[in-house]
């Protein structure tokens, strides 16, 4: 209703300026000002609909200047077409009043020069507008952008710093301590090392596969001696590969997931590969016996799902076959 009634109200002024800048018959007109009017009212909707069509066909970030090329060449089609059309109208109503003759008649090439400066004012002012409006949509969907960030972020940390992590660790910890004090001072080493690059990577949108790998190998320290050769980590990737980027906490995720969802014992080994495959960095394990007790909620599924669609609008395929295998889409 709003856009409607602006776009009345601006087409009826400018129609009425038209007609103050030239009276048709010399002498003040109502139906001559009503007919200027609704000759605007008809060209502004023309033109906003015209330029609807043109936005979503020529974009203007990519061809700046074609798009304001080609919006001043239609509005001129179409504002001369419909003036043109109304004129002609006039001249049926009232024949004493010509606008096309050859006798010299000068009242189409002043409506003709007016119209031409109104369109190249109009293009220039709605590109500045629409300029600006695209900067400020921009700023929006940054802000928007990074909060987003923020908050997976702040998932995957607490995902990381969770009391059942903490919890399962100092158990770990403490038993070790009576068993064997050199594997618990690595222990130690480890843990303080995965807290260390959490908080670090914390702020980070993207981190190296090399250092992630890194981390991954901390985390699968304390797996291991939580679980010994029931537990291993198969890595198959180049030192080339190893450059590509990945979302801080990803394989970390993954490699919990799998130790949380599978029972691990002599019976039921759980193996982990890393490896590239079609273009994507695939992160497999077997399954094992589901740990009773235990629900799936997929929240760390989701959240790398949702990291990756917002960084680089690509999508991480899940197959959840004889094995447990997460695709992620390979970020240079």
């Amino acid at each position: 209703m709003g856009r409607n009634l602006f776009l009345i109200v601006l087409g009826f002024t400018v129609g009425a300026l038209f007609y103050s800048f030239h009276n048709f018959s010399g002498k003040p007109s109502f139906w001559e000002l009503i007919l200027n009017g609704v000759l605007g009212v008809l060209v502004s909707y023309a033109f906003h609909f015209c330029n609807l069509f043109l936005n979503k066909t020529v974009r203007w970030k990519q061809q700046t200047g074609f798009r304001l090329l080609l919006g001043i060449v239609c509005h001129m089609l179409i504002g001369f077409g419909i003036v043109f059309l109304g004129l002609r109208g006039y001249e049926l109503l009232y024949p004493e009043h010509t606008f096309f003759s050859i006798s010299g008649n000068n009242t189409s090439l002043k409506i003709g020069i007016l119209l031409v400066c109104t369109i190249l004012i109009y293009n220039i002012i709605y590109f500045v507008f629409y300029s600006y409006r695209q900067y400020t949509v921009g700023q929006i969907k940054e802000v928007q952008y990074k909060r987003k960030q923020t908050e997976l972020q702040l998932n995957a940390l607490k995902s990381q710093l969770s009391p059942h992590f903490l919890f399962n660790s100092l158990n770990t910890l403490s038993s070790l301590f009576r068993k064997d004090v050199k594997k618990a001072e690595e222990f130690i080493r480890s843990l303080a090392k995965s807290y260390q690059y959490t908080l670090k990577t914390y702020s980070e949108v993207l981190v190296t596969l090399e250092d992630e790998l890194d981390f991954v190998h901390s985390y699968c320290f304390m797996v291991q001696t939580r679980f010994g050769n029931h537990f291993s980590l198969d890595l198959q990737l180049s030192d080339e590969e190893l450059k590509n980027k990945i979302p801080p906490l990803t394989l970390q995720m993954l490699v919990e997931n799998a130790v949380k969802h599978n029972v691990l014992d002599a019976k039921n080994p759980l193996k982990v590969y890393i490896k590239t495959y079609n273009g994507f960095l695939e992160v497999s394990n077997n399954k094992t016996k589901s740990p009773s007790g235990v629900k799936s909620l997929k929240i760390g599924l989701k959240n790398i799902v949702s990291r990756y669609e917002l960084l680089a609008n690509k999508q991480v395929k899940i197959i959840n076959g004889e094995d447990f295998t997460v695709q992620l889409p390979i970020i240079k």
